[in-house]
Formats: C-alpha cells, structure tokens, sequence
C-alpha cells in the first residue's frame, strides 16, 4: 500500500523545514533508507531518507518552500498503485502553507503587527510608513530597514504640506518641477497671490543650469547573496543573542608554552596510533575541568531564573564555506583526551560534507570558537543562545616576556571570554577565566 512521506520533526523546537532540493523525481525507484530530499532547519541541512521500498508516485512540496512538521511531501506506492485518495487527504492549509510560504510574509505570533528590526520600526514610525504594506527580505519574513527605503524610493517623496497649501497654476507646478524651482520661494503675481508661468520663468532664469553627469553603467553588476539557508539562520541566531544578551567581553593574554610542550609531547608519543592533538582538542579539556569548578558559566537564563546546567557539553564551532555550525561534544569532563581529538575531528569532516545530524548540533552548554588559524589574536565572540558564555582563542604567538626574572621567548595565547552578565557578575567571570589561564600555563593537571 502507498505510504505517505511527512516532514519529520528533527528536534523539539523545530516547526517546519525548508525544502532544499529533491534528490530524486516521480516515477523513480526507491528502496528503504535511500535519501529522497535535502530539510534545511534552523540548525543543519539534513537528508530525509525513504521509509519504505517503492516508487515515487507524487511529490508534493516544491524545492524552496517552508513546510510544516508532519506536512505531506509525497507519495511512496508499488507500480500502479492508486494514490489520488492519499492526495486529497493531506490537511489543505497545510499544503497551502508550504506552496505559499515564500509569496507572502511570515505572520507575526502577536496580534496582526509584522515581524521587523528596531531600525525598521524606527524608520517607519519617523515616516508615519505603515509596515503592513512593506514586503519583507529578511529571515522569516522580517522586514529590515532596508526594505522600507526600497518601500520610500518606489512611492517616492510624500508630498509636502506646504506645498499643498500654494496657490499655483497647473502649468507652473509642471515647469517648477522640470526646472527644478522651490515653490515656495516665489511670490505669486496672479489672483490672490496665486503663481504663475512667468513667475516660474522669471526664477529658473535666474538659476544658472547645472550640467547633467550621467552614471556609467557598471561592467560588473554587484553580486546579491541571498539571507536564507545557513546564512539567514547565522543573521537571525546572532540578532537574537545580541539583542536578548547582556553581553560583556574580557580579554587575556596567557603564557600557552607548556601546553604546546604538551602537545608536541603527546603528538610524538601517539605517532604509532595515528592520533594527532590540536589545540582545540586541549582547550576543550581545559575548559570542561574550569566550567566544573565554576559551574555559573555553565548556565542558561529562563523565566524561572537562572537554570546551572548538570551536564557540560562543550560545542565547537566549524567554519564552512558559507557560515558555520558548532557540533557539541557531551560529558566533555568526563571524556578522555584521546576521544575528545576523534569527536572533534570526526565533527569536523562531516560537517564540511554536510553529514551531521540535529542531535550532533543541539544541547550545548558552553562554545568554544578558535580563529588562532587565521592569524587573529583578539576578538569579541557572540554567545550561541541559550548558553550563557563563549571562549573565544586567537592564535599562539612567541614573545619575549619576563619569565622567572628574565627575558625570555614564550608562546602566547590570547583569550576572549563573552558572558551574559545577566547570568554571572564580572569578577566570577575574570575568575573562570583565571581558572582556564591556569590550565593552560600547566596543563599536565590534565592528565591527573
């Protein structure tokens, strides 16, 4: 019998998902198992396997649609198999919803008002513009500021009021505006004080001609990157955090020379495995053994108040191409250094294949961001809701320093620690931080 394939629900907030690509058309073969479909949600793009062996007998939802958790995407039925019964059955606002998810707007959960930025708003409000009549471009239908200066440029100029209340003949409105002359300016010689074309005249005379400089056609239009897909899931996560997070930045400069003498340690000794430790690897040791003793940064902020998280999870954030994902690796306390190094390079080649999971991307409690390998030694990280706290790691650099009373060169590390000071104060934040530091000045406690 014919089986009907639904959007699945990846995780336990997830709505809907957006249809990205169809891997395989009607009238194709299918077995059990075989990925029909590539879902992006707001955490990963994933592929939605076949539940069943069989033949695609309707596809139901278009590539670049939004669809709802448990919305009909197709039909799976044997050779022949009667399947329009299947098709009329499927909850008609939900299939309308997925074909007409990207004409109109996403409405908003409050009342009638229009999802939009604070600059948005402003603008609009500035320009008494209604909101309702601006299409939106941002993620999930938001309107940005940019979309209510298209909605100005293409209405034009709202018509003055001053200029409403000049008399002025129809023939001297038209060459006021071809000559570019204010209105208001003149003094009207008609009836009643009302202007008209020799008033004009009389003034664009006086006005010496500006030469017209036309606009080269560019060569090269500028090219539009599209704000969906990871893209716009990274725009909106990061304009939540900042806007919902009292963040705080402090940055530190570390003596990092043991822990590269113990990685080079660690390296020699595990040739013969094949195993090889990065810095990342390392760190997030570090920083699982510092959150267990300042458990307030391995927090996260609700209604209730402030929830200190039982487990450390530790995610690591992995550039792509075209933004980034932070895969987590659980009970990282608890986690040789050894197992640590396999989840996070694993992480790491799967995600750049887009092969992770949702359930690899979700229940972090701490990030770890490390941009040493592009040459940076400072910056502000943006905290990953819900969590309370990101490190971020600049690079290692040798510096000559004061070690021991004497000049000496030294590997050094820069820290950057963003905390949510709604969750934990300053002071207890600079001590975890002093927590961290002190591993690494002498991370053979790692290994105790």
């Amino acid at each position: 019998m014919a089986v009907e394939l639904k959007m699945l629900q990846m995780d336990q907030t997830m709505t809907k998902g957006k249809i990205g690509k169809w891997l395989v058309k009607e009238g194709d073969t299918v077995t059990e198992g075989q990925p029909l479909l590539e879902i992006e949600t707001d955490k990963v793009v994933h592929e939605q396997e076949s539940p069943t062996d069989g033949i695609i007998a309707r596809i139901l939802a278009e590539e670049g649609t939004n669809v709802p958790v448990n919305a009909l995407l197709a039909v799976i039925g044997a050779p022949g198999e009667e399947v329009a019964r299947l098709e009329t059955d499927t909850a008609p606002e939900q299939q309308m919803q997925a074909k007409t998810e990207q004409q109109k707007p996403t409405p908003s959960p409050i009342g009638d008002a229009p999802k939009a930025s604070p600059a948005a708003r402003q603008l609009a409000e500035k320009l008494a513009i209604n909101l309702t009549e601006v299409k939106p471009s941002g993620p999930g239908g938001r309107i940005l500021e940019s979309d209510v200066q298209r909605y100005i440029d293409l209405r034009g100029p709202a018509p003055s009021t001053e200029t409403k209340r000049l008399k002025a003949s129809p023939l001297a409105r038209r060459l006021a505006k071809e000559h570019g002359v204010d209105l208001t300016s003149i003094v009207g010689s008609g009836p009643d004080g009302r202007i008209v074309r020799d008033d004009v005249l009389q003034v664009a005379s006086a006005v010496p001609e500006v030469p017209v400089v036309e606009t080269p056609v560019l060569q090269h239009p500028a090219e539009v990157i599209a704000m969906e897909g990871i893209r716009g899931i990274i725009a909106e996560r990061m304009t939540l955090s900042t806007q919902t997070n009292a963040s705080v930045t402090l940055h530190t400069e570390v003596d990092a020379t043991g822990l590269v003498e113990l990685r080079g340690m660690l390296n020699e000794k595990l040739q013969t495995r094949e195993v090889s430790i990065t810095y990342t690897d390392l760190l997030v040791k570090v920083v699982a053994n510092a959150l267990r003793e300042h458990p307030r940064l391995n927090a996260t902020l609700t209604d209730e108040g402030i929830h200190l998280l039982p487990k450390i999870n530790i995610g690591v954030a992995v550039a792509l191409e075209d933004g980034l994902v932070v895969p987590v690796v659980r009970n990282a306390d608890k986690e040789r250094l050894s197992e640590i190094s396999t989840q996070v390079k694993d992480f790491a080649e799967r995600a750049r294949r887009n092969q992770l999971t949702p359930g690899e991307l979700q229940g972090g409690t701490f990030t770890i961001t490390n941009l040493g390998n592009f040459g940076i030694d400072a910056f502000t990280p943006i905290i990953n809701p819900p969590e309370s706290a990101i490190l971020g790691v600049g690079r290692i650099l040798k510096k000559p320093i004061v070690h021991n009373d004497e000049i000496a060169i030294r590997s050094l590390l820069t820290l950057s620690l963003t905390f949510d000071h709604r969750v934990v104060d300053g002071a207890p934040a600079a001590q975890f931080l002093q927590t961290v530091s002190g591993y690494i000045q002498d991370p053979y406690l790692l290994l105790v």
